[in-house]
């Protein structure tokens, strides 16, 4: 299958995979060379079927100005001759990602800086009988206050086959949402937890109902942050599939399975569902206990939001806890290699701090150190 890609350039690929594009150094600004690079069949897919066959790293070049449908079998489209005409005659012209970043930062009052690439993926809403895709403002505002680009990925099933298109990506923020589906987890080997049926399942049914496409588009861009080190901030349901790819497991459901539960999830309809506050421990030497520390003076707890209804069972390799709940549920973590001044940042809160910034000061800078390692990860790449 074919698909359109940016700069001028459609790529050749299978279904199954995903493709970047690196550009070879080149003294022709007209005509640059770009290569092909393919992530593993197994960064999005760990099944044994390859049907596929061989991933292609062909190139079919297209012409720049507009799609190639002039083109016809009598010879090349007007486009394309234009190309070469100036190929010919050395005539040096702007990229077009360079040509249009001048032409909107002459009608933006804001100078353009090559802010770090935030990827993170949407979620779906059913509005007035029909779906949107939406990602909080909460979100969108912290990164960008803190030097960020924030790019929304969309969740529908077609962005899977164009998703090389939306790198690079010099941060992944993975947040709320529903329940990991059985299929992503079997596909990339992770543990399936025990599941709710009947009237239980009922009761968290917006939880429950799972969203594959979701879970495929953040399963392959999460592989992919953690096989190139690339920053990682994944709250709540975005610290669960952190903790499964790493080769944890996962509580089904608290309240059923843990002796003595908290109530980690109220009810939707429950006026004080966002307001609802459960205490947690906070263990000394960890990210968490340094961006707290004016909160966490002559104390080890702190008071958090709560809105899920599973938890971590094991942790994955690699990852250490930061806090627990008093029910011995595991409310952080973070990877051991942490150091965002070295771009260096992995860390799984199953609370919300973008929905606690009146709370405590130590809530914005959970972001602010995201940030930091984004961008030092941004220049350690080169990107």
């Amino acid at each position: 299958m074919a698909h359109g890609g940016a700069q001028g350039y459609a790529r050749v690929s299978s279904d199954s995979c995903i493709y970047t594009r690196r550009q070879i150094p080149s003294d022709d600004e007209v005509d640059p060379h770009f290569e092909i690079v393919g992530l593993e069949e197994r960064d999005i897919d760990t099944d044994e079927d390859h049907e596929h066959g061989k991933m292609y790293s062909s190139l079919c070049h297209v012409a720049r100005s507009g799609d190639d449908s002039d083109a016809t079998d009598e010879g090349p489209s007007p486009p394309r001759m234009a190309l070469k005409a100036l190929s010919k005659t050395k005539k040096r012209l702007p990229k077009r990602s360079e040509l249009q970043r001048y032409k909107l930062t002459r009608v933006l009052p804001v100078a353009w800086n090559a802010p770090a690439r935030v990827l993170c993926v949407t979620r779906r809403h059913l509005r007035k009988g029909k779906y949107v895709d939406f990602l909080g403002e909460y979100h969108l505002d912290l990164i960008q206050e803190n030097g960020g680009a924030a790019i929304m990925i969309p969740r529908t099933a077609l962005t899977v086959p164009a998703l090389a298109e939306y790198l690079p990506m010099d941060g992944l923020l993975v947040v709320e949402g529903n329940d990991i589906s059985d299929e992503i987890l079997s596909k990339y080997g992770c543990c399936a937890p025990d599941r709710l049926d009947g009237e239980d399942a009922m009761k968290w049914a917006s939880d429950t109902e799972f969203d594959v496409s979701k879970d495929e588009l953040e399963f392959a861009l999460m592989r992919l942050a953690l096989g190139s080190g690339c920053p990682i901030l994944s709250l709540c349901r975005g610290s669960q599939m952190l903790n499964v790819l790493r080769g944890g497991t996962l509580i089904g459901d608290i309240e059923t399975e843990v002796p003595d539960a908290l109530v980690h999830l109220k009810d939707a309809s429950d006026p004080t569902y966002d307001s609802h506050r459960h205490p947690i421990r906070v263990l000394p030497d960890t990210p968490l206990a340094s961006w707290f520390a004016k909160s966490l003076v002559d104390t080890d707890e702190l008071s958090v939001n709560s809105y899920h209804h599973q938890g971590i069972k094991t942790l994955g390799k690699g990852l250490k806890p930061m806090a627990y709940a008093p029910d011995g549920i595991l409310e952080g973590f973070y990877d051991s290699r942490y150091n965002p001044s070295q771009g260096r940042f992995i860390v799984g809160l199953q609370f919300h701090p973008e929905r606690m910034m009146e709370d405590y000061p130590g809530c914005k800078i959970v972001y602010e150190d995201f940030l930091t390692a984004c961008k030092n990860f941004r220049v350690d790449k080169n990107f």
